[in-house]
């Protein structure tokens, strides 16, 4: 247990010195004060406490040590040259890790690299490349080169700099022979399993391999929704499986603990090697390598130290893991099972038989150790999380281990690797049906305060609740039955001041809204969904408020950003949504907001693209259409950006805030015929409309999203009345709150976040 102090003063020296980026002397004064208490602990034969503190604060210098010098050589001087110019420049980089698809077309993708030389200088930067796949096999390992523009990270982030390819990545060298298997070998297994029906064959490689390309967004947010996410993670599970398996088998060919040893890492390499060495991968393996070493000594291995002794080295070698939440995560499940699970299982084995109770417990312990991590991902907790990892415990080690046969077997036997990954299938589609089932059901996900604050709650709330449950005497004492009597009020005014009302408005939502009018003062944020895909129109004034909009809407990713114009209402809550979005879409920069506005989305890594007329796409199974600036000269409102959305034979237009001088122009350019179902009212229902083109639209729903006792007088009553007159129905953000629409056989079902009173307008 005392190995977890290193541990935890490890992670906190790389959290602060990757975020603080301190300068090189400090790190030096801390290895002198951490050298001179081991020598003195050496020199003196004394244990305990110093000794303790002498290796935590050696510990500590070295990953601050390690962060300093990476820090150096993350952004060379040649990096930060290529950042401040607007000129594109010549990389060539190695392929770190799965290249993955994005919305920007066919055939534009995503992948982690290594830029090894940036303008004929060599060097070597962690990246993420943005370009178009040339067509060659973008293996793990492979040399690309392209041309492009390199923007500079967060210095937390694991990538030092994201570069965006002006022209195809051209594949210059192919992986080596030592990596160029695992590809051939992978890619073959994902081929097979899509020839498989449903949510379970788009989830088979997930499971065996780690390879999550096939997963819909559908599919993941269930599984996330569910904390089953975990399933296709690689990690101590699958090693500790291909471990035993090796061991086992040169066992019963009769060879010594050495030849076994040493086998069992050489196959273990290669697993990293085919699942693809992430975070949780590389922890895993990193454990399972020590556990064997420390068996040839012939002594136990206790699962604390091992595990305290992979974070430590992983720190050491990269301290930029501190911040990889897949990272925590993975470390955070393990010692929540090796730490919670025995004791969880006797406080429930006074209540349920032992059998059961060690059931729930191995859930329960993986939950209540990474909740606190998953706050700062999503400020939900999942209500089924344990009940659902129950349920799919029984199918995950069946699928996993046949599926990870089958992946062997592909290139050798294909007919036979066909049929295990039907008997793979069998479990990976139960998994998935406990997910979507789950997911599914009422109050799938409570709110928690969001954010640090909620983790440190949340954390502090499990702790508590813990001990009580498994140290007896607390309960028997008066401070402890004080601290549960504190802890219930607390929980269950958090519950009905809070929870209850959230979760009776989480009930009666609908799922299957198509558009969504967030409700964020005096502003626009209309987003749009369907078969996967997600547009957001507008950010409204405040970050924070779109922010919570979306996180309320369970919406972890934004395909597409639309800002219509730049003016604060509609661009001003950008930030907030940046670090989901993958796209944007914006007018002409004509002033200064403009510029602020696109950098920040330049900044960000984001793709921009200024649009006019003529602009059309596909996000899921959205099909878009710009309708409006006809050029580039035209600029704030009146340059505002139109959109033309079909969703499922479901015509939407969004104004933006065009005026009636503008509305007119866009009237004539429409043919005689063009009707909308849905219209998002141009400028919050300001009097500046043209009534003719409401009248030639003929929306069943006009949407104006508007803030409440705004002092613009917004929206105007004789829009409203010219807006009823064409046959509209009006829907207000500032009465309503926020507006969902979901379609139906019979025409749209509305749902509004507030009760709107029958005398009320709109």
């Amino acid at each position: 247990m005392r190995m977890l102090i290193p541990a935890v003063c490890a992670w906190l020296a790389a959290l602060l010195a990757v975020g603080l980026q301190a300068s090189f002397a400090v790190w030096v004064v801390c290895i002198g004060v951490a050298g001179a208490l081991t020598i003195l602990c050496v020199v003196r034969a004394r244990g305990g406490v110093t000794a303790l503190l002498a290796v935590s604060l050696g510990v500590a210098a070295f990953v601050s040590f390690s962060a300093s010098i990476s820090a150096e050589q993350r952004r060379p001087d040649q990096l930060i040259d290529a950042t401040s110019s607007d000129r594109s420049v010549d990389v060539v980089a190695t392929i770190d890790g799965l290249a993955n698809a994005t919305d920007r077309g066919p055939s534009q993708i995503r992948v982690s690299a290594t830029i090894t030389s940036l303008n004929d200088s060599e060097l070597r930067v962690p990246a993420t490349l943005f370009g178009q796949d040339s067509g060659g096999v973008l293996a793990i390992g492979s040399t690309v080169e392209t041309t492009g523009q390199v923007i500079l990270t967060e210095p937390s982030d694991a990538s030092a700099a994201l570069f965006f390819a002006d022209e195809p990545l051209t594949v210059v060298e192919p992986p080596p022979w030592y990596l160029a298997w695992a590809d051939d070998m992978r890619r073959g297994f994902v081929d097979l399993c899509s020839a498989l029906p449903g949510a379970g064959g788009r989830l088979l490689p997930g499971l065996a391999v780690g390879d999550t390309s096939a997963v819909d967004s559908d599919l993941d947010a269930a599984m996330k929704a569910s904390s089953l996410s975990h399933l296709t993670a690689v990690s101590g599970a699958n090693c500790a499986i291909v471990v035993v398996f090796a061991i086992l088998l040169l066992g019963r060919l009769g060879a010594g603990r050495i030849v076994r040893v040493g086998a069992a890492l050489i196959v273990l390499l290669a697993f990293v090697i085919l699942v693809t060495p992430q975070s949780s991968v590389v922890r895993a393996s990193i454990m399972a390598s020590l556990a064997l070493l420390v068996q040839l000594t012939g002594r136990p291995s206790g699962g604390i130290p091992v595990l305290a002794g992979s974070v430590i080295l992983m720190l050491v070698v990269d301290p930029w893991y501190a911040y990889d939440a897949g990272f925590a995560l993975s470390v955070l499940a393990t010692g929540g099972l090796l730490l919670l699970t025995r004791p969880l299982t006797a406080a429930l084995a006074r209540l349920l038989p032992h059998g059961l109770a060690m059931v729930i417990a191995v859930p329960l312990a993986a939950q209540l150790a990474c909740q606190p991590v998953l706050i700062l991902l999503s400020s939900t907790i999942s209500v089924y999380g344990v009940a659902a990892n129950i349920l799919a415990a029984p199918a995950a080690p069946i699928g996993t281990v046949i599926g990870l046969i089958a992946c062997l077997a592909t290139p050798v036997f294909p007919q036979g690797a066909m049929l295990l990954a039907w008997l793979a299938y069998l479990p990976s589609a139960w998994i998935a049906g406990v997910a979507t089932v789950t997911s599914g059901l009422p109050i799938a996900l409570i709110p928690w305060i969001p954010g640090a604050t909620g983790a440190v709650v949340l954390a502090a709330v499990t702790a508590l609740a813990c001990a009580l449950a498994i140290v007896p005497r607390w309960r028997s004492h008066w401070m402890g039955k004080a601290l549960v009597a504190a802890l219930c009020v607390s929980l269950g005014a958090y519950g009905g001041i809070v929870v209850t009302p959230s979760l009776a408005e989480t009930v009666s939502r609908p799922r299957d809204w198509i558009v969504a009018a967030c409700d964020i003062g005096q502003g626009d944020a209309v987003l749009l969904r369907a078969g996967g895909g997600v547009i957001l129109v507008d950010t409204g004034p405040d970050p924070r408020l779109v922010s919570a909009c979306v996180d309320d809407l369970g919406i972890t990713t934004i395909d597409l950003l639309v800002l219509t114009h730049y003016d604060t209402d509609h661009a001003g809550g950008a930030a907030g949504v940046l670090s989901r979005t993958d796209r944007a879409m914006v007018q002409a920069v004509h002033d200064d907001a403009g510029e602020r506005t696109k950098r920040l989305l330049d900044d960000a890594g984001i793709r921009v693209d200024v649009v006019t007329k003529g602009e059309h796409g596909t996000v899921g199974t959205i099909d878009f259409s710009v309708i409006w600036p006809e050029s580039r000269e035209l600029s704030g409102n009146a340059g505002s950006i139109v959109l033309s959305v079909t969703i499922a034979g479901t015509h939407i237009v969004l104004l933006g805030d065009l005026g009636e001088t503008e509305q007119s122009a866009l009237l004539a350019s429409m043919g005689a015929g063009t009707r909308a179902d849905i219209v998002k009212v141009a400028h919050h229902g300001s009097p500046d409309q043209s009534a003719a083109l409401y009248e030639q639209l003929q929306a069943s729903l006009a949407v104006i999203s508007v803030g409440a006792d705004n002092t613009y007088g917004h929206p105007n009553g004789e829009t409203i009345d010219e807006l009823r007159a064409s046959g509209s129905q009006v829907l207000r953000t500032d009465v309503r709150g926020m507006i969902l629409i979901s379609q139906k056989a019979s025409g749209y079902s509305v749902w509004s976040q507030k009760s709107v009173p029958d005398t009320a307008s709109g």
